[in-house]
């Protein structure tokens, strides 16, 4: 280190050669004197100080000449969960250069709260010894607060799609009750009457015959649609059995719909998944199961569902046509983000994977029970 005739520092970078000109003295001190970050170095292995900048005394709001004479009283000023949490790695790994931290400080004039990132750096002399060690305490109190904002806000949402999601299958439940109640139960008592007509007519009107037993087809189309339309709303047996062959019996049901072979492995144990959790889980794999059918081009499904300790995992893979991320429609997209969206509501988590031409795997982590 060399001082020049205009009283600038000069550093030689001893591998490169290339020489650094550093600012004056004075100006290096108007920078630090006037920003809201810390600048300090001390002698590595010890705790005692060379420099502190006086962003100190606004941050922590005690004097710079009390934590030259001291310097233990950094600590003073962490909040007491930060302290009993960062006092001993503070104390050893902060005068190394092994320092990386986030912490509260409680201002000692105003009793304020900030939050700073506390940093470290080793300085190595022409040798590569360490001689020093520096680091920047900066004040990140503004981001933190947008941070728990932002997070307030997901738990906001979090808490509005639980809601929306449960408000839905209320009126899923109560619709396919009425399906099947009101609907089903007069188109049975049509049947049994078109029935008792047909075995009434006399036995030379074969014609009428025919036109009834069409009727009677027809009636019994209409109730299997009403059944079928009713188990999509809320298949009661999610309820009555849970969720293992309700899963079970939907994935037979589309496989004999759609010709698609479906490779099934299910170990849940239902006792465990409370009813929130399983009618999520269902309406994912439905979702999921719709989709593939709609725009994967895939002739085989494996799903593989099993609990394990406090979660359950779900991996449904399809051997389609996959997809590009940044060429998906919108459809599809509102699909996915409908999925994610009700298993982050719920503690849970779902990665979809998809490459052109390989397919698509989704895989679902959700907690059994709510908190």
């Amino acid at each position: 280190m060399t001082v020049d005739s205009n009283n600038q520092r000069t550093l030689q970078g001893k591998e490169s050669g290339v020489f650094v000109n550093l600012v004056s003295e004075e100006v290096l001190q108007q920078i630090v004197n006037n920003i809201d970050v810390v600048f300090w170095m001390c002698t590595p292995g010890t705790k005692k100080l060379i420099y502190v900048s006086p962003a100190y005394e606004k941050i922590w709001g005690r004097n710079l000449k009390e934590l030259y004479e001291n310097p233990c009283t950094w600590l003073d000023g962490l909040h007491p969960e930060d302290l009993s949490r960062l006092k001993d790695l503070f104390l050893e790994k902060r005068c190394s250069g092994q320092f990386d931290e986030e912490y509260r400080v409680i201002n000692n004039k105003d009793n304020t709260q900030r939050w700073v990132r506390d940093r470290a750096y080793t300085i190595n002399d022409e040798n590569g010894a360490v001689c020093r060690v520096a680091g920047v305490v900066e004040d990140i109190t503004k981001y933190k607060l947008a941070e728990q904002a932002l997070e307030e806000s997901r738990a906001q949402l979090r808490e509005l799609v639980l809601r929306q999601n449960w408000d839905r299958e209320m009126l899923r439940t109560r619709i396919a009750r009425e399906i099947h109640d009101e609907l089903g139960q007069s188109l049975m008592a049509l049947n049994l009457n078109m029935y008792w007509l047909k075995h009434r007519l006399p036995e030379e009107k074969e014609e009428l015959a025919d036109k009834a037993q069409e009727m009677i087809d027809m009636i019994v189309g209409i109730v299997k649609s009403v059944q079928q339309i009713s188990s999509e709303l809320r298949p009661s047996m999610l309820d009555d059995l849970g969720l293992a062959p309700t899963m079970s019996w939907y994935l037979k049901q589309f496989q004999d719909r759609s010709g698609i072979h479906c490779d099934v492995t299910i170990r849940i144990d239902d006792e465990q998944v409370d009813s929130d959790h399983a009618t999520a889980v269902y309406r994912i794999l439905q979702e999921a199961i719709t989709n593939i059918a709609r725009h994967s081009d895939a002739d085989a499904i494996t799903v593989v569902a099993e609990t394990r300790d406090d979660y359950l995992n779900m991996e449904i893979r399809d051997n389609g046509k996959g997809f590009d991320k940044n060429n998906i429609n919108m459809s599809e997209s509102f699909g996915l983000i409908g999925m994610r969206e009700r298993a982050c509501a719920l503690g849970g988590e779902l990665e979809i994977v998809g490459k052109s031409g390989k397919g698509v795997r989704l895989n679902l982590i959700m907690p059994i029970k709510g908190t």
